[in-house]
């Protein structure tokens, strides 16, 4: 095993990049948004949550961490979902 100060390192370089993913990501939560207000859509899709579920599922293969990615990706959404609150304009 590595010295805790590499590992830690290691962590830090990964959170940057996760940072930047989310970041991007809730850019595309803006034009999903946009799409939902143009054609009066509800802010939450349970399906299209459903689904997302179901393929973090698919791309693990570690059932021990699948619970976690998935209730990490629960309050991803449910973030999504209050950032897309926070833009309208009602």
């Amino acid at each position: 095993m590595e010295d805790l100060s590499t590992s830690r390192k290691k962590i830090n370089e990964l959170d940057q990049q996760l940072v930047k993913l989310l970041e991007e990501r809730f850019n595309v939560v803006t034009e999903v948004n946009d799409y939902k207000l143009k054609h009066d859509l509800p802010v939450l899709d349970a399906k299209r949550e459903q689904q997302v579920l179901t393929k973090v599922a698919g791309l693990t293969n570690r059932s021990d961490l699948l619970p976690y990615l998935q209730e990490i990706y629960q309050e991803i959404m449910y973030r999504s979902r209050e950032y897309q609150k926070s833009q309208r304009k009602d």
